[in-house]
């Protein structure tokens, strides 16, 4: 059994591509994008992942449902509502059917278990916890949810990074029992901030990944991201906006990290720095092809120990 804790964007990907390999496998998905936009609570990196394995997914954006419509939202619009974040009327009937059962008392792991039974995703996706959690930027001038934050991406320097919620949160139960029935937890080439970051911050969770066997994949390369805030989120914190900064914040969990062979110079020193096992190979998904060969990749590294 393995365990693997993704966010939305490269974390889906491999999740796809590990998909192709084996079925022998949860994911824990971030919930710290989760936000509530028009009433509804909508859960971007659960939805990503679910769009993603049971092929809805619009693969030109990276999100939201393919061949989507967006007539309620322009009618909201005309209401006077905002619409920084584009919602399709397909993902919305979702955010309706999430709520609602929430509403009725169901937790987050229960409503995304039942939501992929209907898009007939057989992976489980699990939500890190069924608490309330979000993550927050704080520029020098205000407060934004990460989300809108990701979105409009304001200007101004980041001061910090906060997971509201977290003194409460607790990891879900299907959580815990994932991660005791798995031999293996793969960190995917995800924002360890923002995604992964979340997820590790839940109480007693760094502990006992420090007990597993963890392998993780670098989701910089040269010091660029594929998507998204990462290097700007990096440059703001005490790491560095690098594989090896990315290693540096693993330091305590990993056994085993991945980076691209485009990144020599970094292997001696992260080894020299932290004594993990460090190897090289593409870790680029441009395409399925490549999300498999990743994932093959970094079973037969596994397979290996």
């Amino acid at each position: 059994m393995i365990t693997v804790l993704s966010g939305g964007g490269g974390g889906a990907k491999f999740v796809d591509g590990l998909s192709s390999i084996t079925k022998n496998f949860s994911a824990i998905v971030n919930t710290g994008d989760d936000i509530e936009i028009y009433g509804l609570h909508v859960s971007p990196d659960v939805d990503t992942l679910m769009y993603t394995l049971s092929g809805e997914i619009d693969v030109k954006k990276g999100w939201g449902i393919k061949n989507d419509t967006f007539i309620c939202q322009n009618y909201l619009k005309s209401l006077g509502y905002e619409d920084w974040i584009l919602l399709g009327d397909k993902d919305l009937a979702v955010h309706i059917k999430r709520t609602e059962l929430l509403k009725e008392g169901k937790t987050l792991t229960e409503v995304t278990s039942e939501l992929c039974k209907r898009f007939g995703v057989n992976i489980p996706l699990i939500p890190m916890t069924d608490d309330f959690f979000q993550t927050f930027i704080e520029l020098e001038n205000k407060l934004i949810h990460f989300e809108e934050y990701y979105i409009k991406r304001p200007e101004g320097k980041i001061n910090n990074i906060i997971y509201k919620g977290i003194d409460q949160a607790k990891p879900s139960d299907s959580f815990l029992d994932a991660l005791e029935n798995s031999e293996w937890v793969i960190i995917p080439p995800s924002n360890p901030l923002v995604s992964i970051g979340t997820i590790i911050s839940l109480k007693g969770v760094r502990k006992i990944l420090s007990e597993k066997k963890v392998i993780g994949v670098s989701p910089l390369i040269q010091g660029k991201a594929v998507k998204g805030p990462l290097v700007e989120l990096m440059n703001s914190s005490s790491y560095e906006a690098n594989s090896f900064g990315v290693a540096k914040y693993y330091k305590d969990i990993l056994d085993i990290f991945i980076i691209d062979s485009l990144e020599p110079s970094l292997l001696e020193k992260i080894k020299g720095e932290f004594g993990m096992d460090v190897i090289m190979t593409d870790t680029l998904m441009r395409n399925r092809e490549d999300r498999a060969r990743l994932c093959k990749f970094v079973i037969k590294r596994m397979e290996m120990q």
